[in-house]
């Protein structure tokens, strides 16, 4: 007997049949401004949103106010005119009877009363602002840490009160894009540690409008361009190397239109940072692209160098950042420090933009201080900080023109993670979300990875973010969370002119490609059944079949599937990398777990799935129609 594997609906499946559901009572009752229909976590996602639909008798606007605790956290806007109504809430509190009025255009008020249970989740050890500086944004925290179950994705408003958060394992950053949705990446891995399938639009609901899948999967970052194209931090060949690739990809259709490698551009075994690995030796966690000078900018943790080159060639413009270790060659490329006073390079660093005057803003994370071993500074007494650049790519000459961290020691201190934003002159954000003390002392460890490490003394360990707005040199904004690691803040109003929510089934883009084929395997069939040791889990998703197991590092394993027309087969590569840097901790693994996937792109039929391991085939007793 044959056990065929049911498809594992996407996200975006769930999501319309939840619309589809609502939709279809909204449209078979008689639900009306007095009597709506209310959905709580419409979407699945957020429990902290939901939709009231309702019709009206002739087309009206409709206002809502998300009654805040105080005046100060209501939040307010107008849908435009319609029959049938359906009006996306974001911004409730947990453990609380929420309160929504409604104003229809002819001035008829309802009030409609939401009542959200308590979360698990981390909320604000405290948040030190003003309403009449920070009005009704959120802060946005992206998890790195999501291992913790009340670690998730979170939205503080100006009280420092819950009011947005995504229940599922997300993580990296979070943008808003010019059409007023949020660019994020997706729920789904498509290889350990943390490497994402792709990109998610997705709005405050948490509902997906498009999931755009790349090859190489993405990681750490992504930028929208002005014409709407996306760039984004990707992989070409996991086996070969990590994060030393970025794709631009077409907004419509999620294909790639043009990638760059960085092993073309720059020394694969020079100018190494403290966590420097051979598998992983540029460890890219930046993404910027800078109009004036049709160029890009990556930022390369294990270099402790922040690049750029340019757009169309790939020719390298410049490097910043210390340039021991890079030998005479390559020392054109780095920057003269011409600062009268105060000067520090970065290490390590996260989040490098290009600001509109030019200059080069960066979290630098200080990880250890040196290149030299020999002359690290200790964790206790090191520091991160926001750092602002002047550079002069003419002279090649270099300015330390602002920072702000240093001058809080250790308590400000995050070997990874972290990111800077910039408002306006004078006006930044600079989130340091990695802290991590161990037994009181602060740790160069990365929070992600020491969960795993302090796996039975968790107790002993505090992981938490700071996150700051600074301006004209006054600090205007603090929030401090507890209880997990952040990955980056972003401040975003929840309702604007663009609020876009739209009705619909999301799209799934762009692809995994065809999985390429092995030549024909000729194994041994095995007298027993496959031994539990190997912790096997097959799933098949709607776009691919995804293969996890557990095997001896360098064995020899390769899927087959065998269909009437002959079996097709697939090398599972067994090959452990060294792992100095995980910035995010989706799930405990081992290094002897692995996992594969197989696109369902031209593949069609029934197929029995066999693994054959070091010259013994094993029938796993499962089958797929695809």
């Amino acid at each position: 007997m044959r056990n065929y594997l049911e498809t594992e609906k996407h996200l975006i499946t769930l999501q319309f049949e939840s619309e589809e559901k609502f939709l279809a009572e909204l449209r078979s009752g008689h639900y009306t401004v007095e009597n709506p229909l209310v959905v709580e976590n419409p979407y699945l996602i957020n429990p902290l949103a939901a939709v009231i639909c309702f019709n009206t008798a002739e087309e009206t606007t409709a206002e809502i106010t998300v009654k805040g605790k105080a005046a100060e956290g209501d939040f307010k806007h107008t849908f435009p005119a319609a029959k049938e109504h359906v009006l996306p809430i974001y911004g409730l509190y947990d453990n609380y009877e929420n309160t929504v009025v409604i104003t229809l255009g002819n001035g008829q008020t309802t009030q409609v009363r939401i009542k959200v249970k308590e979360l698990n989740v981390n909320k604000a050890l405290y948040c030190h602002t003003t309403y009449e500086y920070f009005g009704k944004d959120l802060m946005l925290l992206s998890t790195t840490t999501p291992l913790i179950d009340s670690c998730r994705s979170v939205g503080f408003d100006y009280a420092g009160d819950l009011r947005w958060m995504i229940t599922n394992m997300q993580s990296w950053d979070i943008k808003k894009l010019a059409n007023g949705r949020l660019l994020y990446t997706s729920y789904r891995t498509i290889q350990k540690p943390y490497y994402c399938v792709g990109l998610t639009e997705m709005d405050l609901c948490g509902k997906i409008y498009k999931e755009y899948r790349l090859p190489g999967g993405v990681h750490h970052d992504a930028v929208e361009l002005e014409n709407g194209n996306i760039l984004a931090a990707s992989d070409n060949d996991f086996n070969d190397s990590v994060e030393d690739y970025v794709v631009e990809l077409d907004r419509a259709t999620g294909n790639i239109l043009k990638s760059w490698d960085l092993k073309n551009i720059l020394p694969r075994e020079l100018g190494n940072a403290g966590d420097w690995n051979y598998h992983d030796w540029f460890h890219n966690n930046a993404v910027w692209y800078d109009k004036p000078t049709n160029s890009i900018t990556m930022s390369g943790r294990h270099k402790d160098a922040i690049i750029n080159f340019d757009y169309d060639t790939g020719k390298l413009n410049w490097i910043l950042g210390d340039p021991e270790g890079w030998g005479e060659e390559w020392q054109k490329y780095f920057f003269k420090n011409v600062t009268n006073g105060d000067f520090d390079w970065q290490y390590e660093q996260h989040a490098a933009q290009i600001l509109p005057n030019g200059d080069v803003f960066v979290f630098d994370n200080g990880t250890y201080r040196s290149k030299n071993e020999a002359n690290r500074v200790d964790p206790q007494e090191n520091f991160s900080r926001g750092v602002i650049y002047r550079i002069d790519t003419d002279k090649m000459e270099i300015e330390q023109v602002w920072q702000y961290g240093k001058e809080r020691g250790a308590e400000f201190y995050s070997p990874y993670i972290c990111n800077v934003d910039y408002y306006g002159e004078g006006h930044y954000m600079v989130h340091s979300g990695g802290i991590a003390t161990y037994r009181g002392k602060h740790t160069d460890g990365l929070g992600a990875m020491l969960l795993n490490k302090y796996n039975d003394e968790h107790i002993h360990l505090t992981l938490e973010s700071i996150t700051v707005e600074v301006q004209n040199n006054e600090v205007k904004y603090e929030l401090r969370v507890q209880g997990g690691n952040y990955y980056r803040a972003r401040r975003i109003s929840p309702y604007d002119e663009k609020t876009n929510f739209v009705l619909g089934k999301g799209e799934m883009l762009g692809g995994f490609g065809v999985t390429p084929e092995f030549m024909k395997v000729k194994f041994k069939d095995a007298e027993t059944e496959l031994p539990e040791q190997h912790n096997l889990s097959l799933i098949l998703e709607e776009d691919r079949l995804a293969v996890r197991a557990t095997f001896r590092e360098g064995s020899q394993v390769f899927l087959e599937l065998a269909g009437r027309q002959g079996s097709k087969f697939y090398l599972i590569p067994t090959e452990v990398h060294d792992v100095t840097a995980a910035c995010v901790d989706f799930e405990k693994q081992n290094d002897n777990d692995f996992q594969f996937y197989v696109s369902r792109e031209s593949l069609s039929g029934d197929y029995d799935i066999y693994l054959n391991i070091d010259d013994l085939r094993y029938d796993t007793k499962c089958s797929v129609k695809l």
